[in-house]
């Protein structure tokens, strides 16, 4: 018996180690599953990339696809830059989110770049395969119009509210019986001597329409201008009926008196009106102005493009193009480097200035080419918002509001401001007739959207040309369909796309991106 447990065992020793010499053999030959610690990933940024009107005090964070190693993410592997301005912040980091709290509330109508660079790695020191950069475009400032009544019984006022800033507003002041409007004031300054008064914001601003009581058992003449800046009258007050009344309008310089108008009955083409009044009356002195379109010579620069002028298309987020595009003149991006233009199968040569495409005839710009580029986009992006702002803000012409409602199909346009409180849709045809005069210029304010059919032609004609139309767009888009024959120059706040077949004389400015789709675009 005990033999037989002896033997038992010898063989179970044998087994072992022949088992165990087995195993050595084989991971001596490599023959075994080699567990790899997957990549880690960025999932999700906030804001997201591309995104727009985010809050001034935002938090930016990422969210990683595993947990991360909080000491390799810092200030340097963590960035976020306003152009090429960092933006100083305290970063924090809990299992797969880290979080970038900036010192200071973000700049309002910047567009920022973020970066989480490959030098990031999680729990098991795995790195990132490559950095991730985002970019996204904060909100623009709201600021506050108050507006009353000084003596509150002299009339009312309309016009209270909180804008954008760098939206021109309209404030209004009406009297009541037996009162007679004065001014606007601001404080101590007198704003405006016209009821309607049209400014540009760029401050919180609080406004006072100043009356004066009608002597008892006599009528009021109340006097404004049209345009504000126009010029200024005199002959308001309070008069016995039946009074030979004298009102006069001086026109301010590059403007010349039009006429009277009460309502929209026009009473006098003649600087000085004399009339009996009979009624209580409220006049309007209507102004034109004497610069735009001038009649013969070279034409002025209405609005500055600055070295944002030299680009045929200039983008904050990106220009990609599919199919073959055509385009005449240099095209550049900014504060988003060269990998966002895409589709152009780009040629830098090293430590090029600029790259080429074989569908350019122009050159190609991109921050992260070499000296004097990154600088010259820095202006041009500069000077391509500050185009956009005072374009959106001209009042001068006075501005022809919600012409057709915004809906064009084949109307005839004359030379002027023309302003939109909603979106612009053109189908079949817009004309825009210069009279003969080649500096006739064109300016479309528009609040919306801005939407061309398919096969819609844009038709310029007695002297317009493209260079001197400008179509502003505030919208979330200015989409041009299939086929469209469009001229002018668009300044849109955020996407312009071009489909199939479009064909663009004039220039293309978008404060994110610009997307082409077998397109033509020739710089004027």
């Amino acid at each position: 018996m005990l033999k037989n447990n002896y033997m038992k065992m010898k063989k179970i020793r044998i087994l072992a180690i022949l088992i165990a010499s087995f195993l050595f053999v084989m991971c001596q030959k490599d023959n075994y599953i080699k567990i790899v610690n997957p990549i880690p990933t960025v999932v999700k940024t906030d804001p997201a990339n591309l995104e727009v009107n985010v809050p001034l005090d935002k938090v930016i964070s990422v969210k990683f696809s595993a947990k991360m190693d909080k000491l390799s993410i810092n200030k340097s592997s963590f960035t976020v830059f306003s152009g090429v301005i960092p933006v100083e912040g305290v970063i924090s980091s809990l299992d797969s989110i880290s979080t970038f709290t900036p010192s200071a509330p973000l700049t309002p109508n910047t567009t920022y770049t973020a970066t989480i660079k490959s030098s990031i790695q999680d729990l098991l020191c795995t790195k990132l395969d490559s950095n991730h950069v985002w970019t996204f475009k904060t909100s623009i400032e709201k600021l506050n119009v108050i507006v009353s009544s000084n003596p509150t019984a002299g009339g009312t006022t309309t016009g209270t509210g909180t804008f954008d800033k760098g939206t021109s507003v309209i404030v209004k002041a009406v009297p009541n019986v037996g009162y007679v409007f004065v001014n606007w004031t601001n404080g101590a300054a007198i704003a405006s001597t016209s009821q309607d008064y049209t400014f540009v914001l760029n401050t919180s601003t609080t406004l006072v329409a100043n009356f004066i009581q009608g002597v008892s058992g006599k009528l009021s003449v109340s006097l404004s201008s049209n345009p504000t800046a126009g010029g200024t009258t005199v002959g308001a007050g309070s008069f016995n009926k039946g009074t030979s009344v004298t009102v006069s309008a001086t026109a301010n310089p590059n403007y010349k008196f039009d006429n009277w108008t009460e309502g929209t009955v026009v009473k006098s083409t003649n600087s000085n009106y004399t009339f009996l009044l009979n009624t209580s009356t409220t006049l309007i002195a209507n102004f034109i102005s004497s610069t735009l379109p001038p009649v013969t010579g070279n034409c002025p620069t209405i609005i500055d493009l600055g070295l944002a002028g030299n680009y045929a298309i200039l983008s904050e987020s990106g220009i990609s193009t599919t199919g073959t595009t055509s385009i005449t003149g240099d095209i550049g991006v900014n504060p988003v480097t060269s990998t966002s233009i895409t589709g152009f199968g780009l040629i830098l040569p090293a430590s090029g200035a600029f790259s080429t495409s074989s569908l350019i005839t122009g050159n190609v710009y991109a921050p992260d080419y070499a000296v004097p580029t990154p600088a010259n986009l820095v202006t041009a992006t500069n000077n391509m918002h500050t185009a956009y702002t005072t374009a959106n803000g001209l009042t001068i012409p006075a501005p022809k509001t919600e012409i057709m409602a915004g809906n064009f199909n084949g109307q005839t346009l004359t030379p002027g401001i023309y302003k939109f409180s909603n979106s612009v849709i053109i189908t079949n045809s817009l004309i825009l007739d210069g009279g003969g005069d080649n500096c006739a210029t064109f300016i479309f304010q528009i609040a919306g959207d801005l939407t061309v059919a398919n096969s819609t032609i844009i038709k310029l004609q007695n002297g317009v040309q493209a260079k001197n139309v400008f179509w502003i767009v505030a919208g979330s888009k200015a989409a041009l369909g299939t086929s469209t024959d469009f001229s002018g120059n668009i300044l849109c706040k955020t996407l312009i796309s071009l489909n199939t077949g479009s064909k663009v004389t004039g220039k293309l400015f978008a404060q994110t991106a610009v997307t082409l789709n077998a397109s033509t675009v020739v710089n004027p």
